[in-house]
């Protein structure tokens, strides 16, 4: 990476503490709540940042929101973003205002299935190229359960990409498989199953004709530990894939209230492939949990607290007046290799 590139990067990535408030009472207590992006988990010269974030039936028309989410994108600064539940178009609004801000040079690519709740990659051009066209996997209809039911109701969007440094020798190749599996109303078991199956063929057999890393993640709508993973457990074991390993089961990703003390669950997950897990930073991928989150949780609060926690987070069903019910979750590869020594 060139000095003058760094150099670059650096100051886009300024910390930004002072972020103003909406002019929405409903929103700007949405960001109140969300606060500052940990410190350790800001955009860094130093790393290949890819995020991973559903984020609740998003769409362009609300101004308020666009620029809310806007605030948090700025502040994470990935190389990468998977997104889950976007209407089509949407991210390039997001990427127009994430320009203006000085915030990175990022363009946008939306699946075609899925309807008003797509799957999106957004990348930084400053510092990730696409090297060929994004595409989606299997096609409509292509992969169905015994009953017919759709196993990929938004196909997995795929993108080949290089992160760019100063030294061809230590350019990141990869592939990111961006996914939303089967939801959880209505069961979709057998559907995430099925899934599974088909992805777990694709990362074996036909992504390796492509010679790069491979990075699968997104919203799997069941935790690390669901029998539907199975067939990624396989790849584990023969060590093809990292997958159990690099997800914390104990970390939430996405919100809901049962009681005081379970508040969500892990459904956000990653899978890579064993190649790239010299590069992974920490062996792990990790949940981006706002800070106003943990100085709730440190506080002993109430059951009543929680619930107004997580309803100011989340916004209404429709997502409205608030942020996300999910928190983005971030894997992050050196850029350069390591001084081993």
């Amino acid at each position: 990476m060139s000095k003058k590139a760094a150099t670059k990067k650096t100051a886009r990535r300024t910390r930004r503490d002072d972020i103003a408030l909406s002019d929405n009472d409903n929103l700007s207590r949405a960001l109140d709540a969300v606060g500052a992006i940990p410190d350790d988990l800001r955009g860094s010269d130093k790393f290949l940042d890819v995020v991973t974030w559903n984020i609740k039936w998003f769409h362009d028309l609300d101004g308020n929101r666009v620029d809310a989410i806007c605030k948090v994108l700025e502040a994470i600064n990935a190389d990468v973003f998977v997104f889950q539940e976007i209407r089509d178009g949407t991210m390039d609004t997001v990427a127009e205002r994430l320009k203006e801000r000085g915030a990175g040079y990022y363009v946008a690519a939306h699946g075609t299935t899925g309807g008003d709740q797509r799957v999106a990659l957004m990348w930084d051009l400053d510092w990730i190229r696409a090297k060929d066209d994004i595409q989606e996997l299997f096609g409509k209809g292509q992969v169905t359960t015994p009953d017919g039911k759709d196993a990929f109701p938004r196909l997995p969007l795929l993108g080949n990409f290089t992160g760019l440094t100063n030294d061809i020798e230590v350019a990141f190749d990869f592939q990111l498989c961006g996914l939303h599996l089967k939801s959880q109303r209505g069961g979709g078991e057998s559907q995430r199953e099925l899934a599974s199956e088909w992805l777990a063929h694709w990362f074996k057999a036909e992504a390796p004709k492509v010679d790069s890393d491979i990075i699968m993640l997104g919203d799997w709508n069941a935790d690390v530990s669901s029998d539907a993973w199975n067939p990624l457990r396989e790849l584990e074991k023969d060590g093809t894939a990292l997958f159990e390993q690099i997800n914390d089961n104990s970390s939430i990703s996405h919100f809901y209230y049962k009681n005081k003390h379970e508040i969500g669950s892990r459904l956000d997950l990653v899978a890579v492939s064993m190649a790239s897990s010299e590069q992974l930073v920490d062996k792990k991928s990790k949940v981006i949990r706002w800070t106003s989150l943990d100085e709730l949780l440190d506080q002993s609060p109430s059951a009543a607290q929680i619930k107004e926690y997580i309803k100011v987070i989340g916004g209404d069903q429709k997502g409205r007046n608030g942020i996300s019910d999910h928190m983005p979750v971030i894997t992050r590869f050196y850029f350069e290799q390591r001084d081993l020594a």
